[in-house]
């Protein structure tokens, strides 16, 4: 599993890598801070995932990077995925560290 920091995923974003971030906490948990990003809950991720396999780096964000890893080791297992990266620490990473930079919704 790859791990890339906050900076690395808005850096990444930024200079139009092919890269997308996928959200998959649940639509309750959006109420709270939304990111201009695709949101795809964890359950249905597996299901998406094809549709995704063209992009170089496939982020995957939840609250707190935990439940990102666990998706993460199961896609790249079911799937053979090599693109699948999570960000460390997830949203609460990212609001801790770049808070100025993020628009929450």
């Amino acid at each position: 599993m790859k791990i890339l920091s906050p900076q690395e995923v808005l850096s990444a974003l930024e200079t139009n890598e092919n890269c997308c971030l996928i959200d998959i906490r649940e639509p309750y948990e959006l109420q709270t801070c939304k990111l201009d990003c695709q949101s795809i809950p964890m359950a249905e991720f597996a299901a998406a995932y094809p549709g995704l396999q063209h992009f170089e780096k496939v982020v995957l964000m939840c609250q707190s990077g935990r439940r990102a890893e666990a998706l993460a080791n199961f896609i790249e297992t079911e799937y053979s995925a090599t693109n699948i990266y999570v960000l460390e620490g997830g949203m609460n990473a990212l609001i801790e560290q770049n808070a100025a930079q993020l628009i929450c919704q």
